[in-house]
């Protein structure tokens, strides 16, 4: 299938590429303080809790690479402007499923901070065609309180199938 060679070829490439970028948004929102007093969050909150761990990485990551995983679903854990995302991630898992390229093959291996959103998690890819797992790395966003991928992130995966990209 083209997918075996495209995914193994890409994995080896997107970790190159992705090593060299840590992408992230400035969209923090400052403004979002509530001015109810029956919540109150503290703008200083436990520090760890904002950190991006790596069962949380592992938990977003093989969602939007499960095909079991629905498009709308998909697009919730991508920082996107690109209304098409999710459907083009949800493409993804099901081709790169049938490649043997299941959600267990992706586990996160460790995770730097990049800045007070941001986020690389490195992550071993299981090659069902290789004899060993490949690193690659994908950046990771903290929008609105929540961890999720960057496009940049998305990017590398949907070009490890040739599809179309997101921007």
């Amino acid at each position: 299938m083209r997918i075996r060679s495209a995914v193994a070829a890409a994995v080896l490439a997107a970790g190159v590429a992705l090593s060299a970028a840590a992408c992230g948004s400035s969209s923090d929102s400052a403004s979002a303080t509530s001015t109810m007093a029956s919540f109150e969050a503290p703008a200083s909150a436990d520090p760890a809790a904002e950190t991006l761990d790596v069962p949380t990485a592992q938990q977003i990551l093989r969602s939007v690479i499960d095909p079991a995983s629905t498009a709308a679903h998909d697009a919730t854990q991508v920082d996107s402007t690109d209304p098409a995302i999710g459907q083009k991630l949800h493409g993804f898992a099901v081709g790169a499923g049938q490649g043997g390229y299941t959600p267990d093959k992706w586990t996160v291996k460790s995770i730097a901070a990049t800045g007070a959103t941001t986020a690389t998690a490195t992550v071993a890819v299981a090659s069902p065609h290789a004899p060993a797992p490949v690193d690659v790395t994908y950046t990771f966003v903290r929008v609105g309180g929540t961890w999720k991928l960057t496009q940049h992130a998305a990017d590398a995966l949907l070009a490890m199938s040739g599809g179309p990209h997101g921007h």
